[in-house]
C-alpha cells in the first residue's frame, strides 16, 4: 500500500537526529531550564541595618534590600516607625522584578506593581494570571534595624 506522505527509514533517522541535536543545543544555553528559575523561598528571617539603605530613612521610598543571602526582597518605610517588606518575585512566572521609579517592574514580561505590591498592569501576554506581590512580615526595633521574614 503506497503512502505519499510517509518517510522512509533514512529520512526518519535524519530528521530525528536533527531534532535531537537542536534540543541538545538549546539545553547548552543557560542552565538547561526553560523559563525563569524555580524558587521555593526567599530566605528566612534576616535583620537589616537600615543605615545601609539610605532610602529607608524617607517615608514612601521603595528600596531593594536584596543581598547574596536573601535575594529578591524590597522594603518601604510607611511611617516613622513602620515598614512594609515584599518578595520581588513576579506572581506571573517568578521572575525577579527590578525596583525602578519607586515601583516594581518585571523584566521578563512587563508586569508592573506599585510600591505597596499591588498590580499596576499584568504581563504583555493575553489572559496571563497575576496577583499582588507577596508581603513579608517585618518588625522594626525602633532604632536602626528591621527584621524581615
Amino acid at each position: 500500500m503506497p503512502c505519499e506522505d510517509c518517510l522512509n527509514r533514512r529520512e526518519f533517522l535524519a530528521k530525528s537526529a536533527a531534532g535531537a541535536a537542536a534540543i541538545v543545543a538549546l539545553g547548552a544555553c543557560g542552565d538547561g531550564q526553560f523559563g525563569p528559575p524555580e524558587r521555593d523561598d526567599i530566605g528566612g528571617r534576616v535583620t537589616y541595618d537600615i543605615r545601609n539603605f539610605p532610602g529607608l530613612a524617607t517615608v514612601g521610598i521603595l528600596v531593594d534590600i536584596s543581598t547574596n543571602v536573601t535575594p529578591d526582597r524590597a522594603a518601604i518605610r510607611t511611617s516613622t516607625s513602620t515598614f512594609l517588606a515584599f518578595s520581588k518575585l513576579c506572581t506571573h512566572q517568578q521572575c525577579s522584578t527590578d525596583v525602578r521609579s519607586n515601583e516594581f517592574v518585571c523584566p521578563c514580561h512587563g508586569s508592573r506593581f506599585r510600591n505597596d505590591g499591588s498590580v499596576i498592569n499584568g504581563p504583555n501576554i493575553p489572559s496571563a494570571p497575576i496577583s499582588a506581590l507577596a508581603r513579608l512580615p517585618v518588625t522594626f526595633d525602633g532604632a536602626n534595624t528591621i527584621t524581615v521574614g
